[in-house]
């Protein structure tokens, strides 16, 4: 009974591990992606490969992985709670719907990914803000500087789900 009883919480330590290693992993392509699909008037004329060389000549080799601090922070949760809630809606279409096989999978994938983006949105705001920024042109100072001034300036806490809805539409397809 104490081994069940735990479960959730090896399985939501799983998921955010699980998840931070993979993020980790890929961080330098997701701050290209970003510099990138913004147009960051520092890199909007190279490509991928390109950019990948110039970012650490103009910021270090850390400059790869701006962002990546608030990318933790975010990605444990999510992992963790997208991991945890699979379970849970899977019970649960299988109990009340009575499907299951793949779609009831498929099902229960695309739920916990959408729960585990609208618990997760703001930080993901925060970070592709702080990995948007070039070295020495900063508007944010940090993860709590971010949160503050997104707070501040742009509507409270809706300022930190603008953008949420197309998320959301583009999560069920992926996460299931």
């Amino acid at each position: 009974a104490a081994r069940r009883d735990f479960y959730w919480l090896r399985s939501f330590i799983a998921g955010g591990v699980a998840g931070c290693c993979a993020k980790t992993t890929t961080a330098p392509l997701d701050r290209v992606k970003i510099l990138l699909q913004a147009h960051n008037h520092h890199y909007k004329h190279l490509g991928v490969f390109s950019t990948l060389r110039a970012v650490p000549k103009k910021e270090g080799y850390l400059g790869l992985y701006k962002g990546n601090g608030a990318m933790m922070i975010r990605i444990f949760p999510y992992g963790a709670i997208q991991f945890m809630a699979f379970d849970q809606y899977k019970k649960v279409i299988k109990k009340q719907l009575g499907i299951s096989g793949h779609v009831h999978r498929l099902m229960a994938g695309s739920m916990a990914g959408i729960t585990a983006v609208i618990c997760t949105y703001p930080l993901d705001m925060v970070r592709v803000r702080l990995a948007f920024q070039v070295k020495g042109e900063h508007k944010y100072m940090g993860i709590v500087h971010a949160f503050k001034m997104i707070y501040t300036k742009e509507g409270g806490f809706s300022g930190f789900y603008r953008g949420l809805m197309p998320t959301v539409v583009g999560m069920a397809p992926y996460a299931g």
